[in-house]
């Protein structure tokens, strides 16, 4: 299993990060690697979708169970990456959230000798959506 995590403090309140992150049909925007979705199943707080994914359009199924003003988590199910990711939100002040996001995965359907690039581009990749979330919910809160 390969682990990557990464933090980010933003100046918005938990519910405008949660008003961004649970969009989750418009994760292409902040997430550079998730090239399309397309939702089968959408019930209450669960979600299934078939997604592209990566420079060479890998297709994959995902599961989404969103855990209100929480957490999101995400189980990769079939596809190039197997595992999961977690959103956390961490309410600080009124209007300061901590933004955890976790992967723990493993490459179902990439070489070995694709797997260091691999996770050198989900590492930028979960960087790059911190700050468009931050810069997002910031937006939303003023």
């Amino acid at each position: 299993m390969v682990i990557i995590a990464a933090v980010r403090e933003v100046d918005a309140s938990a519910e405008d990060v949660w008003d961004i992150v649970s969009d989750v049909d418009k994760d292409p925007e902040y997430w550079s690697g998730l090239a399309s979705i397309r939702n089968i199943r959408k019930e209450r707080n669960l979600i299934e979708r078939e997604v592209v994914v990566g420079f060479m359009g890998r297709s994959g199924t995902q599961r989404i169970e969103l855990v209100p003003k929480d957490l999101i988590q995400l189980t990769m199910i079939d596809g190039p990456l197997r595992g999961s990711r977690e959103i956390r939100l961490t309410p600080l002040e009124a209007r300061r959230t901590r933004i955890d996001i976790s992967w723990d995965i493993q490459f179902s359907e990439i070489p070995v000798f694709a797997q260091g690039f691999v996770r050198s581009r989900l590492e930028e990749g979960t960087r790059e959506a911190l700050d468009r979330i931050a810069r997002a919910s910031q937006a939303s809160s003023k």
